[in-house]
C-alpha cells in the first residue's frame, strides 16, 4: 500500500482499466499537493483535473469528497474548493493521532505477526531515531506508518490509518516542527525503545513507546 510520492501515469492506467477512475483521480491531485504544485489555500480546479486524466467530472468530485473527508482540502459549494492550509502548528495533531493509530493497530496485530514482519518495522523504527536530516527522518516515520497499515488485521482500520498518513505526511512536509526539525536524545531514545520493544514482541509496551515517537515527532 504505497503512499510515499504517489506518482500517476493517468492514461495508462485509465486504458488499462485497472485503477478505478476515483482512486487514479485521488492519486493525481494528492501526488500534485505532495509535489508543491498546489500550496494551502490554493483552488483547485476539476475542470483542469478532468482535462489532465481524460475523464468526466464524476471521479474528480469523488476524489475531491475523498480528499476533504482525509482534511486536505475545503470545499464549500458553490464558491470553492481548495487546498486545506496545512502550514499551521495545529495541522502537526494529525501526527499524534497516526501514532495514536499505529499504537493501536500494532497492539492488536502483533501477536501474530511474523518475525520478519516485527524486525522490518523494527528497522524503521531505528530508521527514525538515526535520521541524518529531518527529510530522511519524516520519510522514515511514513514509511513507518505504512508498513504498520499493510499488517493491520482489520482492513477499515487499516484504511483509516493509511488516510491518517496521509494528512500526517502533508504536517510533516508543510508544517514546521517546534524543534526546528532537529531530531532530540529524546526521540532517538524514543525510536529505539519501540524497536526493542516491537523485537520482543511486547504489544502493550510497543503501543506505548508508538505513541510517545510520534508526539515527539510532532
Amino acid at each position: 500500500m504505497t503512499i510515499v510520492f504517489t506518482e500517476s501515469r493517468a492514461r495508462q492506467w485509465i486504458h488499462h482499466g485497472s485503477v478505478p477512475l476515483p482512486e487514479l483521480a485521488f492519486r493525481h491531485i494528492l501526488a500534485a499537493i505532495l509535489r508543491g504544485e498546489y500550496r494551502s489555500g490554493d483552488m483547485l480546479n476539476t475542470m483542469r483535473f478532468a482535462e489532465e486524466l481524460d475523464m468526466s467530472l464524476n471521479p474528480i468530485r469523488e476524489a475531491i469528497i475523498r480528499l476533504r473527508d482525509i482534511g486536505l482540502v475545503e470545499v464549500v459549494p458553490a464558491r470553492y474548493t481548495r487546498v486545506a492550509d496545512l502550514t499551521t502548528p495545529d495541522s502537526r495533531a494529525a501526527i499524534r493521532y497516526a501514532g495514536v493509530l499505529a499504537g493501536t493497530g500494532l497492539r492488536s496485530s502483533l501477536p501474530t505477526a511474523a518475525d520478519g514482519v516485527r524486525a522490518d518495522l523494527a528497522a524503521y523504527a531505528e530508521e527514525i531515531g538515526g535520521a541524518v536530516s529531518a527529510v530522511h527522518r519524516d520519510a522514515a516515520a511514513i514509511a513507518f506508518l505504512t508498513a504498520v497499515a499493510d499488517v493491520m488485521h482489520h482492513p477499515r482500520q487499516s484504511t483509516h490509518l493509511v488516510e491518517a498518513t496521509i494528512l500526517a505526511q502533508c504536517a510533516l512536509q508543510f508544517s514546521e516542527s517546534p524543534s526546528g526539525g532537529d531530531a532530540t536524545p529524546v526521540l532517538s531514545a524514543t525510536a529505539e525503545a519501540v524497536a526493542h520493544a516491537l523485537r520482543d514482541g511486547a504489544p502493550d509496551a510497543v503501543e506505548e513507546t508508538v505513541r510517545a515517537l510520534f508526539e515527539h515527532l510532532a
